[in-house]
């Protein structure tokens, strides 16, 4: 079926972005679900490894900026992160610039956890982009790069320079 095609130069619609976070949310849930049998090999769950990614991705993490950046409390992370450290994925250690606080880093181990998830869900993408025009791929690319670029790390709205 094809849908009405929006002039070029005109802006989105609130029925255009529902539909682009509808079709978002499936691709997502699809891919995720062909995650399953490799989070079990790993022996983590979905929000062990989003945790694992999180820590990943900071130069500094603590259980309460893992927990704002994935919008859960910091209980839920808490108990992720004792679980992901006794099984020798994440460390955590006193800071060298505040001795009170507490840091996360990952283990080699839990890097290595981190890149064999990436490279299935890389593997996922890859097999369902197969055969896609090389010029829907890039407008995809250039889609979500302005859509991250329009929203922080923290998920707020960044203001444009006036």
């Amino acid at each position: 079926m094809v849908g009405k095609v929006p002039r070029v130069g005109s802006t989105a619609g609130p029925d255009d972005v529902a539909r682009l976070v509808e079709l978002l949310h499936e691709v997502l849930r699809s891919s995720f679900h062909h995650l399953h049998p490799t989070l079990a090999k790993e022996g983590i769950t979905m929000g062990q490894f989003w945790a694992i990614h999180t820590v990943s991705g900071r130069t500094t993490a603590s259980v309460s900026s893992v927990a704002r950046s994935l919008g859960v409390s910091a209980p839920t992370v808490c108990a992720n992160l004792d679980q992901l450290e006794a099984r020798g994925l994440v460390r955590r250690h006193r800071s060298d610039r505040d001795r009170r606080a507490v840091e996360l880093s990952l283990t080699p181990r839990g890097r290595a956890v981190e890149g064999r998830v990436w490279g299935e869900i890389t593997q996922v993408m890859s097999e369902a982009a197969d055969g896609l025009p090389a010029a829907d791929v890039a407008s995809a690319v250039r889609v979500f790069r302005e859509l991250g670029r329009r929203r922080g790390p923290d998920g707020r709205k960044r203001r444009e320079a006036a």
